[in-house]
């Protein structure tokens, strides 16, 4: 498949997949794609790193106003009240509006994001790795995910690598590549939040001092007991 095809016409595109699974990483990676191709528009909301010649929104009103563009929601709970089923009616004229603008939107969600309403007006998908349980019972995005019967589709997991997503364009899967983009990556600067003790990492690095001169001097190896080449 080809990234530029994908955008190519007023669509709802949607990435989907359970939490850490690099959904945000596939966004800047598409962009990145559409890049290379030519020029646009793009508006964004939720996204946590800053892309050049991008510019952010933070209300439904902002969002309405927008045309002939890309628009990428992310933390699309954070935005819409999915569960709250009378602001259903007015979701559904924004999406309408957003199309009649002739505007390609992205989403961005867990499986449980996607209610019925919304999946139903979802035009294409890309999945992450996803809980099957997870999923609303009788949702397209369900539908559409377990109907999927290539070996990546277990009975609770439809297991992606971190690398890959799996693309549905309405009538076909395909399964694609997705470069690790370092630059984008709002989690790498995260410090540990369990610190491993000095005194172990001092032992380990003797240890593995210790194993690396055996395998010099081909001895045995003995991390528990010292060992003598005398």
């Amino acid at each position: 498949m080809k990234i530029k095809d994908t955008f190519d016409k007023p669509k709802v595109i949607c990435v989907v997949g359970d939490v850490n699974e690099a959904k945000s990483n596939l966004l800047y990676h598409l962009l990145d794609e559409l890049n290379v191709y030519g020029t646009f528009k793009l508006y964004t909301y939720g996204l946590r790193a800053d892309i050049d010649g991008a510019t952010g929104v933070f209300s439904v009103d902002e969002i309405e106003q927008i045309k002939n563009s890309i628009i990428i929601l992310d933390e699309v709970m954070s935005l819409w009240d999915l569960d709250n089923r009378m602001a259903k009616k007015q979701i559904e004229k924004t999406l309408r509006l957003i199309h009649h603008n002739n505007n390609i939107l992205v989403i961005c969600g867990l499986p449980e994001n996607l209610k019925k309403f919304i999946s139903g007006k979802i035009n294409q998908y890309f999945f992450k790795q996803c809980t099957l349980a997870d999923f609303i019972m009788g949702s397209k995005a369900s539908r559409v995910c377990t109907n999927y019967k290539g070996v990546e589709l277990g009975s609770n997991i439809l297991t992606i690598r971190k690398n890959q997503a799996l693309y549905f364009d309405g009538k076909h899967y395909d399964m694609i590549d997705v470069p690790y983009l370092k630059d984008f990556d709002s989690k790498k600067e995260n410090i540990e939040i369990v610190k491993q003790n000095v005194n172990q990492s001092v032992n380990e690095k003797v240890n593995q001092s210790v194993n690396d001169d055996a395998k010099r001097w081909k001895l045995p190896i003995n991390t528990k007991e010292r060992w003598y080449s005398g």
